[in-house]
């Protein structure tokens, strides 16, 4: 095993400081490892673990994106937003202040904002499983590569995988001395550090450190409310709203985190793997604009600039994150028992206002998210004919949720909302792959699982003047001015998927698959404001059919294609409820089928050494097909439409040239991205699509590999594109988020 692990490090390392050629990679480009020899002979061979086991891509009947730790750094992928640009068919909706981000993938998944709802794609960071998309607001970093795997993953990643899973893989200790500082500096002030250390403790271990901080880079402008709202009150007893000066670069990031690795080979047949990491966000968020004024008729927006924020309330964030990851792997003859343990904790306060200078709907939130979970499975090994993994694992999530709605200046008081929620799953699951002839192999992957949740809370009204109006906008309060209970929901669910290879030379695969994706069901974690919001959601199906075709046949040239139809049950949808007294409000529930259509097509093309071009492109139709509700009104105006967070085409396009000069090399990045515009609500309101938009990004890097220094220039939205990347909707207030303006910056880096 210690010669496996030492070989995975070199493998590590070349993907490292591999040239830009195929940087942005295809469907299956993962870490680009090469040798010399394959430099010569043209395009980089690709090397995953999508299937916890390392194989070539070429072999995965399975679409993915994958970045290794070069590109992650080229193309400055930083957080889950940027990876939406880099991955066609992947979207991302910013959610309580970009907050809560919530991920389509092909169609699948949903715009619940809430923290309480599990994305439909499985996130994992070193294989411990994130359930919550509050996990991932901090930054990547000193991380060795990102996979994107697309469609249905619920053998191998079980909960809630239905549009996919991400795994996030951070660099590992290496059995010698290296590392890294890498300084940068750009528009709006925002300056960014990133440094690693690893190297060996003893002959047996390996350790490493990194770190990362970032500051500054905020580019909106808040008016404030002097001279417009300032005073503001709709009675004389209830305080008026304060007098807020102008900001200017509102947004700036305030970011540290650092992560510590260690890894032990006991013996030959022993290996554990240690990780803990901890982040500190004290960031301003960035706000949305306003397009329509304020409920009340105080405030209409003077201008339709991008980066306005009318808030009186300053968005800002005090979030403190911490965990680990444990991993044992044990060679025992021709199997290897491995077993993750995981652990993760948020904790964060932090305030979003109403995009309007008065107090209609002011939200701070006070959170704790936890996370404890542990797998164990056995793999073979050694058998090409037969391979199988077998496994279980549990997890267990807990959320303390509490927040306040300010709504002085329109309801006259506050509601109150609080609930705690433990959600606990286990799950077994078996994966197979048999090899049928030499060019014919099928597989199958099944996983039983069975989740229990229990919700403990509800809301109030909260009216520190004898004023409020909260029980008159949500009767269901009513008489007591509060509505509380503990339902309970249990769920259990048989799913997986099989699979069929044909490989008529080595370089070609022709594969068919057909899954069965589950994501459970839940509690709305909303308001909580009606008798029904105890009612759980059930949970949502999808059956996912796929053909495709890889080949790296000639070596300068890869392409990859492949086609899919989906056929979504149950889909749990955010759609507006009337609760009575005039409000209504976003609730979760089932009430949709929905179909998705979609073809993509991928390729890399290095003509001469050191080129490469690189195109990645997604199609996609989407339609809800049936809508259950007793109000035809409501059926009748959601049929038909298309799914929010379902861009009909995305396109990425790059263009990567390493040149040497004399001791030097030269290297330089072009690569844009074009998403087309998406309904960002069930109802297909043409004020909540978001743009279409062409964004374009650049590099240029001279370095002197012989001593490890490099320096670069880079500039982000070269063209300065305009664009509103989703929209905010709040009591019949629209508000919306735009794509950063044009950012330019230089930087410098040691690797030693």
């Amino acid at each position: 095993m210690k010669s496996l692990i030492r070989d995975s490090r070199t493998l590590c390392r070349a993907a490292c400081v591999t040239s830009l050629g195929g940087l942005l990679g295809f469907a299956d480009a993962a870490a680009q490892v090469s040798t010399p020899a394959a430099e010569d002979e043209g395009l980089y061979e690709v090397v995953v673990t999508a299937r916890r086991l390392e194989e070539r891509a070429l072999d995965v009947g399975i679409t993915m994106n994958v970045f290794d730790q070069a590109a992650l750094e080229t193309r400055r992928l930083n957080a889950v937003e940027d990876l939406a640009q880099l991955t066609p068919g992947f979207d991302v909706f910013n959610g309580n202040g970009t907050n809560n981000p919530t991920i389509t993938l092909r169609g699948v998944g949903t715009t619940n904002p809430f923290l309480n709802n599990n994305p439909s794609i499985a996130l994992y960071a070193d294989e411990v499983y994130l359930p919550f998309s509050s996990f991932l607001t901090l930054p990547f970093f000193d991380v060795e590569r990102i996979e994107v795997l697309k469609g249905p993953q619920v053998a191998l990643y079980g909960r809630n995988a239905t549009a996919g899973a991400v795994n996030v893989i951070s660099a590992q200790p290496t059995d010698s001395l290296s590392g890294y500082v890498d300084l940068s500096y750009a528009r709006y002030d925002a300056f960014e550090a990133r440094a690693a250390i690893s190297g060996p403790l003893s002959d047996t271990v390996q350790a490493r450190l990194a770190v990362i901080r970032q500051d500054g880079g905020g580019y909106m402008y808040r008016p404030g409310t002097i001279g417009s709202t300032a005073g503001f009150s709709r009675n004389a007893a209830i305080p008026g709203v304060p007098a807020i000066p102008a900001v200017d670069d509102y947004g700036d990031k305030d970011v540290y985190a650092v992560r510590a690795s260690l890894a032990w080979q006991p013996s030959e047949s022993v290996d554990v793997s240690l990780i803990g990491h901890y982040g500190k966000d004290e960031s301003e968020l960035v706000g949305s604009t306003n397009i329509n004024g304020d409920r009340v008729g105080v405030f209409l927006p003077p201008s339709d600039e991008p980066y306005v924020d009318y808030d009186n309330v300053a968005p800002a964030t005090d979030t403190e994150q911490y965990g680990g990851a444990l991993r044992i792997d044990v060679e025992l003859g021709s199997v290897t028992l491995t077993s993750v343990t995981g652990y993760n904790r948020i904790a964060r306060t932090y305030a979003i206002g109403d995009f309007v200078p008065v107090r209609v709907a002011e939200a701070s939130f006070d959170e704790v998210t936890r996370s404890v979970s542990q797998e164990l499975r056995a793999t073979s090994r050694d058998s090409e004919s037969f391979r199988w993994m077998v496994g279980a694992s549990y997890n267990e999530d807990k959320i303390d949720y509490n927040r306040v709605l300010n709504s002085y200046d329109f309801l006259l008081g506050a509601l109150g909302t609080t609930f705690d929620e433990t959600d606990r799953a286990w799950a077994v699951y078996g994966d197979a792959e048999w090899q049928l002839s030499s060019n014919w192999s099928a597989g199958v992957g099944v996983r039983y699982t069975d989740e229990d949740r229990e919700f403990d809370g509800g809301s109030f009204d909260i009216d520190p003047f004898g004023l409020s109006r909260i029980v008159v906008a949500f009767p269901g309060l009513a008489p007591s001015g509060s509505l509380f209970g503990s339902p309970r929901y249990d769920e259990s669910d048989l799913s997986g998927g099989a699979f069929l290879k044909w490989k008529p030379q080595d370089d070609l695969l022709v594969y068919g698959s057909v899954n069965r994706g589950f994501k459970s069901g839940g509690f709305d974690g909303s308001g909580v404001t009606v008798p029904s919001a105890f009612e759980p959601y059930g949970a949502e199906t999808v059956w996912a059919y796929e053909v495709g075709v890889k080949s790296s046949v000639i070596d300068t040239f890869d392409f990859s294609v492949a086609a899919f139809f989906y056929d979504y049950k149950d889909k749990q949808v955010l759609a507006l409820m009337d609760v009575g007294g005039g409000v209504t409000e976003a609730v979760i529930q089932n009430a949709a089928e929905a179909e998705v259509k979609g073809v993509e097509a991928e390729l890399r093309w290095m003509p001469v050494r050191g080129l490469t071009f690189s195109m990645n492109a997604t199609l996609l139709d989407s339609e809800i097909t049936k809508f259950e509700s007793a109000d035809p009104a409501e059926v009748a105006a959601r049929e038909g439409n298309e799914l929010p967070g379902t861009p009909q085409s995305q396109f990425t396009a790059a263009v990567d040239y390493s040149q040497p000069i004399g001791s030097l090399v030269l290297d330089a990045s072009l690569w844009a991205t074009y998403v087309d515009r998406a309904y960002r609500d069930i109802e297909n309101t043409e004020a909540l699509r978001s743009d279409d938009r062409t964004v374009v990004n650049a590099r240029l890097t001279l370095s002197n590999p012989s001593v490890g220094w490099s320096a670069y220039v880079f500039a982000e939205n070269l063209f300065d594109e305009e664009y509103v990347t989703s929209v905010r909707s709040l009591v019949e207030m629209l508000g919306n988020y735009h794509g950063a303006p044009r950012t330019v910056g230089i930087g410098v880096r040691y690797d030693f």
